[in-house]
């Protein structure tokens, strides 16, 4: 009796390792339905970033953590920094973010591109 419990047990850790990437594929796509909008302007040297993220997904998008990056005319990545945000946003919903000053954009910067880089879903 007792190895068949020790046999259940290894059994479940086994199975347990074996789904976790599966969950972890699984919220990647959902983030990834998540758009994020970046609206930016620039403020003698700074930027004032202002991030609008829609939540498309069937769950509660909580606590997001968006990443912007910053592109100049030729395309090239010149700046990119994340920010986590204490929101709720619930399925099919949209939330403007906080507003925030860059100082760190490169001035040659004339594009701006965000995502949702982590996420909680309830």
């Amino acid at each position: 009796m007792k190895y068949f419990a020790l046999l259940l047990v290894s059994l479940a850790v086994v199975v347990s390792f074996n789904t976790q990437p599966l969950l972890g594929q699984d919220e990647k796509a959902m983030r990834k339905k998540c758009t994020v909008s970046v609206t930016w302007t620039w403020r003698g040297e700074d930027a004032t970033t202002v991030v609008t993220v829609k939540n498309a997904t069937k769950k509660t998008l909580v606590d997001p953590v968006v990443r912007v990056r910053f592109y100049n005319k030729e395309g090239a990545e010149v700046s990119t920094d994340a920010k986590g945000y204490a929101a709720r946003i619930k399925p099919g919903a949209s939330k403007r973010l906080e507003a925030r000053f860059w100082s760190s954009v490169d001035t040659t910067a004339v594009t701006a591109k965000g995502e949702v880089e982590y996420c909680v879903f309830e």
